[in-house]
């Protein structure tokens, strides 16, 4: 799958919601949800070639493991949310959608920690 595939797929679905959500909103709504998650299933197999380069990235960089892990559970994070969140607000449910990015943002806070608390460490030792 390329980007052309992606894009002729992507602009398909919207041109066909476009015209549903005319006759039936309901229809249409749920058109481009598959839409979405049919593009998020045929995206699948750059994922593990795109973890696979991050982890030669962070072995060749000798990062920490758990560094990795907390990149990897943000990446995940960031995207899940990022297509729930043009969902609700494709379905008219921003006030939803806002409160779900914020969500996003304090869950991806939680793996990030140990990354912070060790660059804290370590500028703090350069100070001494």
């Amino acid at each position: 799958m390329d980007i052309i595939s992606v894009c002729v797929i992507s602009v398909f679905a919207s041109v066909c919601a476009a015209a549903l959500r005319k006759y039936n909103a309901e229809t249409a709504s749920m058109l481009m949800i598959c839409a979405a998650v049919m593009l998020s299933v045929l995206s699948l197999p750059f994922v593990s070639s795109a973890f696979e380069a991050l982890n030669e990235l962070m072995s060749t960089a000798k990062i920490k493991n758990e560094y990795a892990s907390a990149l990897i559970k943000a990446l995940g994070v960031c995207f899940v949310t990022q297509i729930s969140v043009n969902v609700c607000r494709e379905n008219g449910a921003s006030a939803v959608a806002s409160q779900l990015e914020i969500a996003g943002k304090l869950i991806i806070l939680i793996p990030s920690l140990p990354i912070f608390i060790d660059l804290l460490r370590t500028i703090g030792e350069f100070i001494r």
